[in-house]
């Protein structure tokens, strides 16, 4: 029996480094500075990082109600509105997964400070399967705000922690 010709057309195979990859994700995200974060979160906006960072600055020097936690790179902004509710907002630079564990982070200490429910506006559906994933649970609505497409209006979240 003839042996097989070895195909002279194929190139070799490249063997990515899988377990190299692997470790990288599982290794925690460098901690960024706080510019850092919210030029990151800003990205595609016309704000600039530094007055949106000096605006947060003087708004929590300003309002005993109002407050901003950090949790991996990702910033909580976040103002008291009645006993146990709270209206936040949320500017990242973590990727998807780092973002999953900082919300189960800013949910737990929520929780340990006593607050019950929050609102928020979502700019971004994502958020709502990261809830979905944390557990967390919520209703929507719209508001009359769009979002940068022009079409789609802004959803509304009122959650519980």
């Amino acid at each position: 029996m003839p042996s097989p010709k070895e195909n002279q057309n194929v190139a070799p195979q490249q063997n990515p480094d899988v377990m190299g990859a692997l470790r990288q994700e599982r290794t925690p995200a460098k901690r960024m500075e706080v510019v850092d974060i919210l030029a990151k979160s800003l990205e595609g906006s016309d704000e600039n990082p530094i007055d949106y960072y000096n605006e947060l600055a003087k708004m929590v020097n300003e309002n005993p109600k109002f407050r901003v936690m950090r949790a991996g790179n990702t910033l909580f902004s976040y103002e008291i509105v009645g006993p146990g509710e709270v209206d936040v907002s949320m500017d990242t630079a973590d990727s998807p997964r780092e973002l999953v564990k900082s919300i189960q982070e800013f949910n737990k200490a929520m929780k340990v400070a006593g607050f019950k429910t929050f609102n928020a506006d979502i700019d971004n559906p994502q958020i709502l399967k990261i809830f979905d994933m944390t557990g967390i649970k919520y209703n929507l609505g719209q508001t009359n705000i769009l979002l940068p497409d022009g079409k789609t209006p802004q959803m509304s979240a009122k959650g519980e922690f």
